[in-house]
């Protein structure tokens, strides 16, 4: 990459203040852990002198004898060994805290995302957003009510703090068992959109609804029950596949392997078990050493699906992986309860032909594009404009 775009300039001024930086903080760090050690061991040499010259010289007037100045030689000794070992432990401490203030800046980080007080269904209605009555959400924009709604956007726009408005009042409703997909452009607000369906962030203005609720009064635990949402760069944590398919999972924690094992096969989820050459013993590294990117997904999606959420978010989540391992997830999908809505993210149009109702996003709207024909001429419009 460096070389492609030949920014090796930009790469070695900025290797130049890291490597400037680093040198000024482990000379001021070696100064100060290397001297304690020779300071203490400096005192020590001169309390030991002063003893010994005083106890000879008692000794010579007659007030001291031999086996005194031995006995208070070794009490000096015993009186500076500890201070030697504190100094010897500086240079762990200084890491230990440092260590601590990394934890306690992560520990001390509270989410914006306050949950509200549920409120009664009635005064969600009782706002002049009823059905039918044109006013974006409704039928007055071609979004008529069908079946029973999992989730609705009432006049939602969104702007990122400090940015352009990435939405500006839309509104429309997902029925439960539906398949949705969302198209456009990258950078259209495709991403932003299903992260506000899943309550990642708020509105800056209107209201979403899960389950005719505002969707601020679930508790976190409530909606990632309810809701799954697999990214293109799936998060994973240190540890096993095993520890990552049940984090936050309080329904199988204390399965065992076999159990979890014939859990996954009652989900039609073995298969995908089957491409981690350990099995649920997997190794699993922050870093992702060991695993590809592909096998990184498969380990969100058998996540996600696990809990049998009722509304599944699929954000690129089939971008790096193959043809064959994308044929058996579409099965998997299909095979997943009637109830459960599934939004897809995807600019590979066969991951969407299947889809129930295709939207179009871009420059802050969001519009149901009809056909996949139409989607196809509506991205393409879209990616002339920008």
């Amino acid at each position: 990459m460096v070389l492609a775009f030949n920014r090796r300039d930009y790469f070695r001024q900025r290797f130049a203040l890291a490597n400037k930086t680093n040198y000024s903080t482990s000379v001021s760090a070696g100064i100060a852990n290397s001297v304690f050690m020779p300071v203490y061991g400096f005192l020590s040499s001169m309390g030991q002198l002063v003893v010994l010259l005083y106890g000879i010289y008692l000794i010579t007037i007659g007030y001291f004898t031999p086996g005194f100045l031995i006995a208070y030689f070794m009490y000096t000794t015993s009186f500076y060994d500890p201070l030697r070992q504190l100094a010897a432990l500086w240079a762990g401490f200084q890491v230990a805290i440092a260590s601590w203030d990394r934890i306690s800046n992560i520990l001390s980080l509270e989410s914006d995302l306050v949950t509200m007080p549920s409120a009664k269904e009635g005064g969600l209605r009782g706002n002049g957003m009823d059905k039918g009555t044109g006013n974006g959400w409704g039928g007055g924009n071609g979004m008529a009510a069908g079946g029973p709604a999992l989730i609705e956007f009432r006049d939602v726009s969104f702007c990122y703090p400090n940015g352009k408005d990435v939405l500006h009042h839309n509104s429309f409703r997902l029925e439960k068992g539906k398949t949705y997909a969302l198209v456009g452009p990258t950078g259209g607000g495709k991403t932003t959109t299903a992260s506000l369906l899943a309550r990642l962030y708020d509105p800056t203005e209107g209201m979403v609804l899960l389950d005719d609720r505002d969707i601020r009064t679930f508790t976190p635990r409530e909606r990632s029950q309810k809701i799954g949402f697999i990214l293109q760069d799936p998060i994973l944590f240190t540890g096993t596949v095993r520890d990552n398919i049940l984090y936050g999972n309080e329904q199988y924690k204390d399965s065992s392997n076999e159990e979890l094992t014939a859990i996954l096969h009652q989900s039609n989820l073995e298969t995908l078990l089957a491409r981690f050459d350990e099995g649920l013993e997997t190794k699993v590294t922050l870093a992702g050493d060991g695993i590809s990117l592909g096998q990184k997904q498969l380990i969100a999606f058998i996540r996600a699906v696990l809990r049998n959420p009722e509304l599944l978010i699929l954000d690129e989540a089939t971008a790096n992986i193959d043809t064959v391992t994308e044929k058996m997830l579409e099965d998997i999908l299909r095979r997943l309860p009637d109830t459960t809505t599934r939004v897809i993210i995807a600019h590979r149009l066969n991951t969407i032909e299947n889809a129930d109702e295709i939207f179009f996003v871009n420059s802050g709207e969001i519009v149901r594009a009809g056909s996949l024909e139409q989607a196809v001429d509506l991205l393409l419009q879209g990616k002339r404009v920008s």
